[in-house]
């Protein structure tokens, strides 16, 4: 938060400026009004003769006050709004792009609707603490040392020092109630997370809950989370009568002890104020402990919020992918080569991956990997194109381990089409090519995947509701045609693509890749011997590897053989 406000005093100086003076005018002017009926009381009430004359202007001036005020307080909120949403503007963009550099598997590991209810959490947190500082904190900083300075003008500063006192004890009062309620707000926050996320998921199997008629079924986890949500929010919502009882109790003590204060004085023998200078100061001390009150509401919020603060902040203390320790370059050779010692990968605590020996790849080979689902063929493969920090430093380009090789380098080597396509919404060079120009050699793959349509005229809906599954596989390889790496890594390149198009989508690939190190995750059998080494895994080990004209033979292969066919058949494409 300190960083926040640094930046909004360094980047934005004259407009802290600007509004701080703003600020300044407005809370004297804010005292004119109230000086001026003083004025027009003490000078109804006088002895001696007043013009009248005098008690218009007095009148005119009052009533300028309040029409200045009225045009000022809105200046005032425009420059307050700006310096605030111009600052959080700027830090959100930063925010994203540090969580955008965070470690692959961390986008893996996040449920969706919950890191989103943190990152918007976060934002507005930060929002409102700076919202709070510049608005409440700083103003009310700013009124005090003016109204100080009127009090002492109108011989008042005791009793201004008595109700800064109560004031004391009130903001300490309202602290204590404000740390009780800290333990339930968590609570409350955790639940509207969970919240979030059930609800993200729930909304997005709508279409299969509606289309098996379970609804009352599948939205009883839903429902639950509904009732516990409201359960702590309750409590946390009654907490704010106490701190509502406190207010009325301030307010009442303070304006009782005013008009005490000022009765006593005025039935005394030598009034040291006058009755206009008693409703003045009446009036000013009413907005100030409103102002106080403020204080503590704003003190609310700002808790409230310091929980989606400290979370947003845990998920930018998160490793980087690009980390300062990456800075080689990838030595040159022509014919690279990439190896991966021997590993583990773990998933709360169940082995996904166990790599016994070294595995080579050359750059001029062709290798597919394949095995029965579940036998660990997409963790090898993301193991392979560096994107498990748990396994980075066994992997290695040219005898360098990618965990030193500087992030751009890594990713330009090793290139990684993952089974799932994903786009963003828009045009297609938005939304597959991802902003990036086509290469020269794009256009002619565009037309041998049947593309042409898509890529000329359609804009990719959210989540490409919009296109066939076959489609947006097809899709996802031309990114990596577009931009090849010293090895390309596909998990699946043929899965959903309808039969008459997957010896097409083959042959693209070979042709493409087959001097670029090709390297594919694939259940399709009947092409597994246009590859020049076969990787069989089983249970997360490699069982076995060569040419698979050799490997077929095999009768810890052929039985294999039968769960890939099983496999094939019930991953039949869906055009």
């Amino acid at each position: 938060m300190q960083t926040l406000i640094a930046t909004a005093c360094k980047n934005h100086r004259m407009l802290l400026i600007t509004t701080t003076f703003t600020i300044i005018v407005l809370k004297i002017i804010a005292l004119v009004p109230p000086w001026l009926l003083g004025e027009i009381i003490d000078s109804l009430n006088s002895d001696s003769q007043t013009y009248p004359t005098t008690l218009i202007l007095l009148t005119i001036g009052f009533v300028l006050a309040g029409v200045i005020q009225a045009l000022a307080s809105p200046l005032q909120t425009f420059l307050l709004s700006k310096l605030v949403q111009q600052t959080v503007m700027k830090a959100s963009i930063n925010w994203i792009a540090q969580l955008m550099r965070k470690e692959f598997m961390q986008f893996s590991s996040w449920r969706t609707g919950h890191f989103i209810k943190s990152i918007e959490r976060g934002i507005n947190a930060h929002e409102q603490l700076l919202t709070f500082f510049v608005t409440i904190g700083f103003s009310l900083c700013l009124e005090f040392t003016v109204i100080a300075v009127a009090f002492f003008y109108m011989g008042g500063i005791k009793i201004f020092l008595s109700i800064s006192t109560l004031g004391v004890i009130y903001l300490f009062f309202s602290h204590t109630i404000i740390r009780w309620r800290r333990k339930h707000i968590d609570s409350a926050n955790q639940h509207e997370d969970e919240l979030s996320a059930t609800l993200f998921n729930t909304l997005t199997a709508g279409k299969t809950i509606k289309l098996e008629c379970a609804e009352p079924t599948a939205t009883l986890v839903l429902n639950r989370s509904f009732e516990q949500y409201a359960k702590a929010a309750t409590i946390v919502a009654s907490s704010g009568g106490f701190l509502n009882g406190a207010k009325i109790l301030f307010i009442s003590l303070s304006t009782g002890g005013i008009l005490y204060w000022g009765v006593n004085d005025q039935l005394s023998g030598s009034p040291t104020i006058t009755v206009g200078q008693l409703v003045a100061i009446f009036s000013i001390t009413g907005s100030f402990l409103l102002n106080i009150t403020s204080l503590t509401e704003g003190y609310r919020v700002l808790d409230q919020f310091l929980a989606d603060q400290r979370r947003l902040q845990h998920l930018l203390s998160l490793p980087n992918f690009d980390n300062a320790d990456r800075h080689a370059d990838i030595p040159r050779q022509n014919a690279s080569t990439l190896v991966l010692n021997p590993c583990v990968v773990t998933d709360k605590g169940i082995v996904q991956l166990s790599i016994s020996k070294s595995v080579t790849f050359k750059q001029q080979q062709t290798v597919a990997i394949t095995g029965p689902s579940g036998a660990g063929k997409s963790t090898l493969l993301e193991a392979l194109a560096g994107l498990n920090a748990s396994t980075r430093s066994q992997l290695s380009i040219n005898n360098t381990p990618v965990s030193l090789v500087n992030a751009q380098a890594h990713l330009n080597a090793l290139r990684y089409c993952p089974q799932m396509p994903q786009f963003i919404e828009g045009p297609f060079i938005r939304s597959v090519l991802l902003g990036l120009e086509p290469s020269p050699h794009l256009h002619q793959a565009v037309q041998r995947l049947n593309l042409e349509g898509i890529v000329s005229q359609r804009n990719l809906s959210e989540g490409a509701l919009n296109i066939s599954g076959g489609e947006a596989k097809r899709l996802s390889l031309l990114r990596l045609i577009n931009k090849p790496g010293t090895f390309n890594l596909f998990d699946e390149p043929s899965a959903s693509i309808e039969p008459k198009l997957v010896t097409l989508v083959w042959d693209l690939l070979f042709e493409t890749f087959s001097e670029r190190g090709l390297i594919c995750v694939t259940h399709d059998v009947q092409n597994l011997h246009r590859f020049d080494r076969v990787i069989v895994m089983h249970n997360g080990t490699i069982i076995d590897e060569g040419p698979w004209c050799e490997l077929v033979n095999r009768p810890a292969i052929a039985l294999l053989l039968n769960h890939l066919q099983s496999d094939v058949q019930r991953e039949a494409p869906h055009a």
